[in-house]
């Protein structure tokens, strides 16, 4: 019988086998806003995808998918539901919290978007006191720091987002119809808010005299259109390379993963004291 790595699918009695043999566990995180012609899951799909090929690879126990998260710079989007900060710091805590009671003294968050990132920083924080340590990895930025030829030039990520959602659901998934894409797609969907000399980068991000400054209000205007268009004769490729990325993107998590299950927790916040 193979090992179940699922947690959802395993017998209570299985699951207190589990956590009796490893003390970290895989946590995906995405949430629902529009992607221009990718779907609106695809910063759940993407990582519910990596997390079960890292545990197929390494047999760390994967959570289910926590499909909801930060959206509050698509709210005005159809099919954006997002959840305050306040209470998705507090599910992620009390999914920690959960966990330690289980034993689990390691989290890993593959996180989907972005906009999670502070809950999570702050759930990690929240939870050091209990003996737990967290783990934020986004396939993304690790995509586009080591794998260049699969994340070519431009500033986003919404090409590969697209090659993702296609590799894993079919090329059907994707909306090419005619028209410009909007909702986080197209190369410079920013809008100069504060004059010529503080530059819009992407969300909340800005340069003023090329360093960086962030100011709490959205530098994207999500009603530009944003080109390139997609055809037909494209989608073939982006499959392949959406199929490279889960691969290559899961190998490195799973490498990571591997690492950091060899942590000592108690000596690393021991020596805090």
């Amino acid at each position: 019988m193979p090992l179940k790595y699922r947690l959802w699918d395993m017998s209570w009695k299985e699951a207190r086998e589990a956590f009796g043999k490893c003390d970290t566990v895989i946590v995906p995180t995405g949430t629902l806003h529009g992607h221009g012609p990718s779907p609106i899951s695809i910063d759940g799909s993407s990582v519910e995808k990596l997390a079960d090929e890292v545990g197929k690879r390494t047999g760390l126990m994967v959570l289910p998918l926590v499909p909801y998260g930060e959206d509050d710079k698509m709210l005005r989007y159809p099919g954006s539901v997002g959840i305050r900060p306040d209470v998705l710091e507090g599910v992620y805590t009390d999914i920690c919290r959960g966990l330690h009671r289980n034993g689990i003294r390691k989290v890993i968050f593959v996180n989907g978007h972005g906009g999670n990132r502070e809950a999570l920083t702050r759930t990690g924080q929240n939870v050091r006191e209990l003996g737990v340590l967290v783990a934020i990895v986004e396939w993304w930025s690790i995509g586009r720091t080591l794998m260049p030829d699969l994340f070519p030039g431009h500033k986003g990520v919404f090409m590969e987002e697209l090659a993702v959602a296609m590799a894993i659901q079919g090329k059907e998934i994707a909306d090419i119809r005619p028209g410009g894409y909007m909702g986080e797609w197209g190369e410079n969907p920013t809008r100069k808010i504060f004059g010529d000399r503080i530059k819009p980068i992407r969300f909340n991000d800005f340069t003023f005299k090329g360093a960086p400054i962030t100011i709490p209000v959205d530098a994207w205007d999500i009603d530009v259109e944003g080109p390139p268009e997609i055809s037909k004769d494209d989608l073939d490729s982006l499959i392949k390379r959406g199929e490279q990325i889960i691969q290559r993107v899961a190998d490195y998590i799973a490498e990571f993963a591997q690492e950091f299950q060899k942590i000592n927790v108690q000596e690393v916040l021991k020596s805090r004291e």
